[in-house]
Order: structure tokens, then C-alpha cells, then sequence
């Protein structure tokens, strides 16, 4: 048992005291497990992680896997849980790849041709991209909670990996022997503009192609479900449209009654992994997909869920993030005959953009002296830096400022410097920083500030220097967080220097500093 599982959150609750974990590598270890939280549901709070790869287990009984595809977490407590404020500032992610839309494209193509022969009609095709953040995983949920906070959001960590789910997708839910599922199926974005955000939520009502791809799934989980219901208890209510921050989508509510006797691997037999994640017919389209993919899906596509006393929850693992040694987040959209590249692309970013932090762009603040600018390239320098992993396009600002990129850097004369003879050397005695200016003022001094759009799109701004004769350093009561990515990188989300700034605009003081919550010193509001 890893103490990092000590706790888990799945939906509004808060599950501690945890007492054991079962972990199952095959099909006979998974029936033995579901058998024993059958019968100690009644004490014990079963926290659930199925992976998607768990329907090897179902379909291959000599298959054994060298991570566990199944996990029951027994917790003995729960109580209300309430996100803790996290900084919207703390989290910028480094992207250490993205979407790659020409194997999408090269897959999409794949996926019509199947349709075409017949071995498919409805594809659930995937992609991820990996991520860096210096926030702990914990935090990051918190913060993601606050943008998303859906139903089945779930917060575990364990044995090299953690978990962040935000999903909106019910895979099933039973309270004795009544069972209920609920398939999404059918995207829109949300508008800002209140008459297009309507128009948007009609347009998923009534388009043809979204509520074709329901149908498909909502008949292959009527399929699945008649496995285990009795005869003639199955209810359908279809295209429910369900609103969130980013998006609109559309779900379908299939009711029935379970079976005398019928048990938690059963029903997982039946019903894993979700359809509306598959596409249909189920087992064709499975190899299809591992065929394309040719990755393991892990939690993603999976199920995450709680079993306890005659009821039980779980969700369809869309919307979530697996970290391992970086951050692992997947989309994907349902593929049919009459689907169009440009549109599932868009569908695939939009599914993404809860995870983007708000509008901001980078920039730079450089001092100008009769013609030259100290630290030129390496301002530059800097700023590229950011936007490269920050996925902020540079072309324009490369191409424009490719001459003093080339200068030759000098930073080796700062080597052993102290404050007061580097201070000397800069600004009295030598100006080999000063690199040759192309940008020109009508002062002999200035400050320019360089200020990159992610579009990348930049403007050049200049200001008067204004001396201060005050010589007062203030302290914030408010430290910074070391683990903030916002630290690395010049950029306008900077809330917490700019609380105070007024204080040295009306020369109150010089500047404002600011410790981090380790009583480390760091920086001022506007210098290093």
C-alpha cells in the first residue's frame, strides 16, 4: 500500500482512512476482487480505477498485463469535499509536444476507408499530448476544479501515477437493482455572445450528424444493457443536451432493471469499455483503434468510480489527466461515414481548452542608450524561450530580429561579479552589453517594451525613464509560490506584483520585494 493513496476524491466526496488496495494483472484476479467487494461493500468505500486496457482481461483469460488494469481502493471514511483556492497564475503549462494533426489526418483517412468496407460505422478516434507544470498534482486539481467542476471529477495518486479526471460522462450508476447509463455523444462550443451561445445548444439539437452518432451508441449500449436487465424493463430518454464553461454536449439516459443475482464483473463484461469511447460495432472497432492508436490509453477511456452498500457510480475517464513522469492528456471525437477533418480538428482543440490558462502575452522590458540596448539578444533570447514552450508562434519575431540573434553574446565577463561591480561595469565603465539597436527613439534614453502575442503578432512600446530619488524597499506580506509556473516567464498574468505597484508609480517607495513561502528572497514588482 502506497501512502500516497492516504486520500481520493471522486465527485463531492472527500474518501480517507484507507485500509488495503487490491490490484488485479488478469481476468482471474479481477473476478476473485469484484467477488470480494461484492461481498464487503457494506464496510468499506471501493474507490475504482479501471484502465482501458481492461478488456484485454475480459477477452483473453491467459492474458496478464505488468500493470494492474484493475484497482479497488478500500476507504473507511468520507466526508464533503470543497476545492482549496489555488492561483489561476500558478499554472502555465510547458507543452512538450501537441495535437499531431497530420497523423490524425493520416488515421482519419484509415478510419473512412473501414467504414467504407464495413468494418466499422462509428470510430472513437484519440489523440494525447504531454505536458509539464511545476504545480503538484493536487494543486492542479484544485485549480481545474474551479474551471470544471463536474460530477465525476476524481483526485487519486499512487504508485508512480495520479489521476485528475474531470469527466462529464456518466458509464453507469445503481442504487439496488435499478441501473442507469448515460452516453455523451455530440459536441458544440459554448459563445460568450448569449443569442450565438443559444443558437450553438439548437444547432446540436437538430444537426444530423450528432444525433446520427448518438443513436449508434445509445443502440450498442441498449444492446450491451439487455444483457443484463429483465425483459421489457429497458427505458430510453435520447438527446439531452448538458452545458459546461467550454462546451455543450449531448447525452442519452438508458434505464433497466438488473437481473437476480447478477455481479460487478458481469456487468463490466457486458458494458466495458463504454461505447460511446469505442464506436460500434464494439469488438471491430477495438482492433481498429489499437491498429491506429498504437498506444496504451491507460486511465483515459477507462472508468473511475465508488462501489458502497446497494449503490454504486462511475464514470467514462474522458476529460483526464495521467501523470507519470510528465502530464498525459487525451481527446478524441466520434468518427462516422459523413465526418469532415476540419470540424473534428476543432472539436478535438475544443475539448482542450479548459486545460489553457486565460489570454496573456509575453514580453520584455529593455533599456535603451544612444542607439544600443543592453542585453538585446538575450532578451530576446529569453522571450523565445518562453513562447517555444508556451506554444506561442516566434516566427515573425525570428525573422525580423535574425541580426541580433547572431551578435556575439558576452555574458562570460560576468563571471564573479558582485552586485555593486557588475552595476559599475554596465552602467559606467563598459558598454559591450549595449547591443546595435533597430528599433529608434528620439531619446537619447528610453525603456522599449517588446510584447509577443501568441498569435505572434508583437508590438514595441516606449516609455520615459523616470528616476526616483526614494530609496525605500518594501516587503510583501504576500509571498510568492515556489511551485508556480508563472515564475518562469515574463508575462502579463502578474497579479501579484501589480497589487501594489501603485506604491512605487507615486514614488511611495522604489520598489516592493517579495519572499516565496520558504522565507527565500526572490524579486521585486519590477526588478530581478
Amino acid at each position: 500500500m502506497s501512502a500516497e493513496t492516504k486520500f481520493a476524491i471522486f465527485g463531492k466526496y472527500f474518501y480517507y482512512d484507507l485500509k488495503f488496495v487490491l490490484k488485479a494483472y488478469n481476468k482471474k484476479q479481477s473476478k476473485k476482487y469484484f467477488k470480494f467487494v461484492q461481498k464487503h461493500k457494506d464496510k468499506y468505500y471501493f474507490l475504482t480505477l479501471v484502465d482501458y486496457e481492461f478488456y484485454k482481461y475480459l477477452q483473453d483469460k491467459n492474458f496478464t498485463s505488468k500493470e494492474a488494469y484493475l484497482s479497488f481502493y478500500a476507504y473507511k471514511k468520507r466526508k464533503k469535499f470543497t476545492a482549496m483556492k489555488v492561483d489561476e497564475e500558478n499554472f502555465m503549462p510547458i507543452f512538450k509536444n501537441h495535437l499531431d494533426f497530420k497523423n490524425y489526418e493520416k488515421n482519419f483517412l484509415q478510419v473512412k476507408s473501414a467504414i467504407a468496407k464495413g468494418r466499422s460505422y462509428q470510430v472513437n478516434l484519440t489523440q494525447s499530448f504531454h505536458f509539464d507544470s511545476l504545480l503538484d498534482g493536487f494543486s492542479l486539481f484544485n485549480l481545474l476544479t474551479k474551471r470544471q467542476d463536474t460530477e465525476f471529477k476524481a483526485y487519486i495518486k499512487d504508485e508512480g501515477r495520479e489521476i485528475l479526471s474531470f469527466s462529464p460522462e456518466l458509464f453507469f450508476k445503481i442504487h439496488k437493482r435499478k441501473i442507469i447509463t448515460q452516453p455523451m455523444k455530440g459536441t458544440s462550443a459554448r459563445s460568450k455572445d448569449l443569442n450565438q451561445d443559444k443558437k450553438n445548444k439548437l444547432f446540436l439539437q437538430k444537426d444530423v450528424k450528432n444525433l446520427s452518432e448518438n443513436v449508434m451508441i445509445v443502440d450498442l449500449l441498449r444492446n450491451d444493457l439487455s444483457k443484463l436487465i429483465v425483459k421489457n424493463s429497458m427505458k430510453t430518454k435520447l438527446f439531452k443536451i448538458q452545458s459546461y464553461p467550454t462546451l455543450h454536449q449531448m447525452t442519452s439516459i438508458i434505464k433497466g432493471k438488473l437481473k437476480k443475482d447478477i455481479d460487478y464483473f458481469q456487468i463490466f463484461k457486458a458494458l466495458f469499455p463504454c461505447g460511446s469511447i469505442t464506436g460500434a460495432p464494439k469488438l471491430e472497432t477495438i482492433k481498429l483503434i489499437e491498429e491506429l492508436e498504437a498506444r496504451k490509453r491507460g486511465i483515459y477511456c477507462g472508468a473511475i468510480g465508488c462501489i458502497h452498500k446497494n449503490k454504486s457510480k462511475f464514470s467514462v475517464a474522458i476529460r483526464t489527466l495521467e501523470k507519470k513522469q510528465d502530464y498525459q492528456y487525451s481527446v478524441g471525437s466520434g468518427l462516422v461515414w459523413d465526418s469532415k477533418l476540419e470540424e473534428e480538428i476543432k472539436e478535438l482543440e475544443l475539448k482542450t481548452q479548459f486545460l489553457m490558462p486565460k489570454n496573456f502575452y509575453l514580453f520584455e522590458t529593455m533599456y535603451y542608450k544612444k542607439g544600443k540596448i543592453l542585453f538585446f539578444k538575450e532578451h530576446l533570447q529569453r522571450i523565445l524561450n518562453s513562447a517555444l514552450k508556451l506554444n506561442f508562434n516566434t516566427q515573425k519575431l525570428i525573422k525580423d530580429f535574425q541580426e541580433v540573434l547572431s551578435y556575439k553574446s558576452n555574458l562570460k565577463e560576468f563571471k564573479n561579479f558582485n552586485i555593486q561591480a557588475l552595476n559599475e561595469k554596465l552602467f559606467h565603465k563598459n558598454h559591450s552589453f549595449f547591443y546595435p539597436s533597430i528599433i529608434k527613439s528620439h531619446h537619447k534614453q528610453a525603456i522599449f517594451k517588446l510584447i509577443l502575442q501568441k498569435d505572434g503578432n508583437y508590438t514595441i512600446l516606449e516609455n520615459h525613464i523616470k528616476t526616483s530619488d526614494n530609496n525605500i524597499l518594501l516587503l510583501s506580506d504576500k509571498p510568492l509560490n515556489s511551485q508556480s509556473d508563472s515564475l518562469y516567464h515574463k508575462s502579463s498574468l502578474r497579479q501579484i506584483y501589480d497589487q501594489k505597484a501603485f506604491l512605487w508609480k507615486e514614488n511611495q517607495c522604489f520598489d516592493i520585494a517579495f519572499f516565496n513561502e520558504k522565507n527565500e528572497l526572490c524579486e521585486g514588482s519590477r526588478s530581478n
